[in-house]
């Protein structure tokens, strides 16, 4: 991982699209700050698309794309995506192999046997406007030790079910998709090109993204989780958060 003044001014002008993570990159201590938020519109200003890339649940996305000046919003770690369209809400959703009624039964029967085996257990306050997933607190309202959170998504894995690790929540789904799949969905719609693009993030559910996109940024928390990460970013800020993220966009406006 190198220094974010590192990325090269030749790279830096060829983006097309931002991507980003909400809690812990955009979002910083429960707080949307308003001059992080201006980014966006600085971004639209200058032709440089947005997208939303993030664990949190349908109900959020769906607010997300009507009202904010992003071009789409990928939720539940990739399981759907929703975008404005002249005016209309387009809805895509990833993986249809398993339907949503049997995801719903499957991740209750893994629920209760994780409550079983591992005790107290909270679901995400914002687990009643999720479709495809279940997402765990971990340390949004209530806490639970690194090595628990390990024990669980291990756990996770063992029963046939995919899981994600985020600053907030451990999120747990059936499906073959990451937020990474859902993303390379949009980029082949669009007809934009990877190397065209940059990804910025903060934690281990953002891995699958920092693997694949050449041009990949974490907020500098990213370092807390390096035992827990598979894949890491290619540059990181020097600030944290949404400092970090608004540094990133700093650099790539210095080329417009």
């Amino acid at each position: 991982m190198k220094p974010l003044s590192e990325l090269k001014e030749k790279h830096l002008r060829k983006i097309k699209i931002l991507f980003f993570d909400l809690d812990g990159t955009f979002i910083s201590n429960d707080s949307l700050k308003s001059s992080t938020y201006r980014y966006l519109e600085k971004l639209r200003d200058n032709k440089i698309k947005t997208v939303v890339v993030t664990g949190r649940p349908a109900g959020w996305c769906d607010l997300i794309a009507r009202w904010w000046p992003v071009n789409s919003v990928i939720g539940e770690n990739g399981a759907l995506s929703y975008s404005m369209l002249n005016g209309k809400m387009d809805r895509q959703f990833y993986d249809d192999s398993v339907s949503l009624e049997k995801s719903k039964e499957l991740l209750d029967s893994l629920l209760n046997e994780i409550k079983a085996k591992f005790g107290e257990i909270y679901l995400a306050a914002d687990q009643p406007f999720r479709q495809w997933d279940l997402a765990l607190d971990i340390s949004e309202e209530n806490s639970l030790s690194l090595n628990k959170v390990r024990e669980i998504y291990d756990f996770c894995i063992s029963r046939g079910a995919n899981a994600a690790i985020s600053n907030i929540h451990l999120n747990v789904w059936y499906g073959e998709y990451t937020k990474c799949d859902m993303a390379l969905k949009i980029l082949d719609n669009w007809n934009v090109k990877i190397d065209e693009c940059v990804y910025v993030g903060d934690s281990p559910n953002d891995s699958p993204m920092f693997k694949k996109f050449p041009i990949s940024v974490g907020v500098k928390s990213v370092l807390d989780y390096s035992d827990f990460m598979k894949d890491y970013p290619s540059y990181v800020t020097e600030r944290d958060g949404n400092q970090g993220f608004e540094d990133l966009v700093d650099s790539i406006l210095s080329t417009k």
